[in-house]
């Protein structure tokens, strides 16, 4: 809202190690979707009570991810599958259609250029301070 995040969230996958890094990917993007879909709905039902109209209502949501491999599965409806994709069907279904049926974009983004990075890496004081100055300002 107003170029400001309005939901961070960092914790350890529970209950499962991710065996590759766009798994571990997958997982984050299948969280972050379990989250904001309710936020979603939730603003979706105020506007109706509050008597807004649809195109006064619209959203226009973003993820950003910086995993190619993430980024192809979940935009790919339906998936086109290799050997290692497969596994991850299951997983990943629901939350693909969703993305399509609610308009989201699922935007690249460069590593360097990832926000979230500044909470859950060890950056250099360079980056450290780039990112900072790209989320709050200063």
């Amino acid at each position: 809202v107003a170029n400001c995040p309005v939901l961070w969230k960092s914790q350890l996958q529970p209950s499962k190690t991710a065996l590759s890094t766009m798994e571990a990917e997958i997982t984050a993007l299948a969280h972050c979707c379990r989250e904001l879909f309710p936020i979603i709905d939730m603003v979706k039902t105020l506007g109706k009570i509050y008597g807004l109209e649809e195109q006064l209502a619209q959203m226009n949501i973003s993820i950003h991810e910086d995993n190619a491999g993430a980024l192809l599965l979940a935009s790919t409806l339906p998936p086109q599958f290799t050997p290692r994709f497969k596994w991850y069907h299951i997983e990943t279904i629901w939350f693909r259609e969703e993305i399509v049926k609610r308009g989201i974009l699922l935007k690249k983004i460069c590593t360097t250029e990832q926000l979230g990075d500044i909470f859950t890496k060890g950056l250099s004081k360079v980056v450290f301070q780039n990112l900072r100055k790209k989320l709050m300002g200063f």
